[in-house]
């Protein structure tokens, strides 16, 4: 009977290796199976972040700095050609009506897949990054870079962090999550991985480019865009393993 049991549970652990392989985009679990690197990712960027809030706070030398960048920056960018505006401009699509388009695309796929784990990812991530950014922004209330000339849209609420780097890291880092571990060779995953490294610097530096943000709201936004995510994929990846255990030990 024990040599029954140990072998339904050996089938069920081998047939899940196999759906999981071959059943389309699914966690790797790979922050559960590294809980010591995900939680020094998460405190790191934590750590960054809050150097970063504890400057904006106090107004000091930083904040001088962010200015005289800033100035210079917007100043070579209205001497930019027109061409380097427009690929700049696209930065701001990207960041947000490319992130609104993932976040639908994902989330539909892991519905029509029943991948439950994985749409919850997408929800927690998505209905996280708003409450951050709404909650964040209004209590540092940093007022974004003015100019008298200015490129693109004027945008009104507070810079800090910014909110289009924690949707480029939410949105380029769950693509990365999921779909490198379905690439073989490991010149592709690091290509992907460049690539998707690429993207979110390219959507920050967009936004300093415009006049949008501060060097500073771009790096805030990037760490917390990180902690979140590692947190988020560490939390759930250890409460959907804690299920699954469970359900073999009732089996």
């Amino acid at each position: 009977m024990k040599g029954r049991v140990f072998m339904t549970a050996n089938t069920v652990h081998t047939d899940r290796k196999k759906h999981r392989k071959s059943g389309g985009m699914q966690s790797p679990d790979f922050l559960m199976r590294h809980p010591v690197f995900s939680v020094t990712i998460i405190l790191l960027s934590i750590m960054i972040f809050g150097i970063l809030a504890y400057f904006v706070l106090q107004k000091g030398s930083l904040v001088k700095w962010d200015l005289d960048v800033v100035n210079r920056m917007h100043a070579v960018a209205l001497s930019s050609p027109e061409w380097i505006k427009n690929v700049m401009l696209a930065g701001d699509y990207l960041g947000k009506q490319g992130y609104i388009a993932t976040g639908v695309i994902l989330g539909l796929y892991f519905l029509i897949k029943r991948f439950w784990k994985e749409l919850f990812m997408v929800i927690v991530l998505y209905a996280g990054q708003v409450i951050l950014f709404l909650g964040l922004g209004n209590f540092f209330a940093r007022q974004r870079p003015v100019f008298t000339e200015n490129i693109g849209i004027v945008i009104s609420y507070p810079s800090f962090p910014s909110g289009h780097m924690m949707s480029a890291v939410i949105m380029f880092g769950l693509l990365a999550y999921f779909i490198v571990p379905k690439i073989s060779s490991w010149a592709g995953k690091t290509a992907a991985i460049l690539l998707a490294v690429f993207l979110v610097f390219f959507i920050g530096y967009s936004r300093f480019f415009m006049g949008a943000h501060y060097i500073t709201d771009v790096i805030a936004g990037i760490a917390l865009g990180v902690a979140w995510v590692t947190l988020v994929i560490l939390s759930i990846e250890m409460i959907s393993g804690k299920v699954v255990k469970e359900n073999e030990k009732e089996k």
